[in-house]
């Protein structure tokens, strides 16, 4: 059985799937296998994503487009006792299951790797060094586009909550937190993220958005939020 099981939720991402299984394919790992879960695809995700399916590569179908319930199903059908949960349009240094077999201990619940953005420009280059700041010192638990947790942890919470398509990781996180009483990592390693939402909404728009979220968390009910569906 292969040590850790990659999921990647995948809802119309055909602009992105192939550079994301790509850079999984150039792993120097190689312990790994990797869960395709179209969830809701209208467009050519599913038949890019079953291109590469074979020897450790799997796709699944599913017609609903939901990124909470593609992520359990995905892990489900993992064989790995690591989960890396990682977004479509996220690729993986050449080195990022290497360093997370070796840097993710018996001590630690959960983590996520540094990001860099997929457009290189100076306002996306901060915003990603604030939250790999705020992640690799550990003022905040989060998600980089790559969450790692144990299979074992993972089923015993129950997974992600299928009723959330926002800030479900950080649910996920608080949940692992609890059940286990261990500690969080930043993985020494990055992914490189698509910058389309920041593109589309902007700065401002993106941290308005998310400092909504950010309060309903607390204040409202984070069930009731919408998000692009796209992811």
């Amino acid at each position: 059985m292969p040590t850790i099981s990659v999921v990647i939720p995948a809802c119309n991402e055909e602009k992105y799937i192939e550079a994301t299984l790509n850079s999984l394919k150039q792993q120097e790992f190689n312990d790994y296998e990797t869960i395709v879960v179209c969830n809701g695809c209208t467009d050519n995700t599913e038949s890019i994503a079953k291109q590469h399916e074979g020897e450790n590569t799997t796709v699944i179908s599913f017609p609903e487009a939901n990124v909470s319930k593609a992520r359990n199903i995905g892990a489900s059908k993992a064989s790995g006792s690591v989960l890396l949960f990682l977004d479509a349009d996220s690729t993986l240094e050449q080195d990022a299951l290497s360093k997370i077999n070796e840097q993710f201990m018996d001590n630690h619940y959960a983590a996520t790797t540094k990001a860099k953005p997929g457009t290189p420009s100076l306002k996306f280059n901060l915003a990603l060094g604030l939250k790999n700041f705020y992640l690799s010192t550990g003022l905040y638990e989060g998600c980089s586009g790559a969450l790692i947790c144990r299979r074992g942890d993972f089923d015993k919470v129950n997974g992600y909550d299928s009723a959330l398509i926002v800030k479900e990781h950080r649910k996920l996180i608080i949940k692992l937190k609890r059940a286990t009483q261990k500690e969080f990592v930043c993985i020494n390693t990055h992914l490189t993220t698509s910058m389309r939402r920041y593109q589309q909404w902007g700065l401002s728009k993106s941290a308005v958005f998310w400092t909504k979220q950010w309060l309903k968390n607390y204040l409202g009910d984070l069930k009731k939020s919408e998000y692009e569906k796209i992811r």
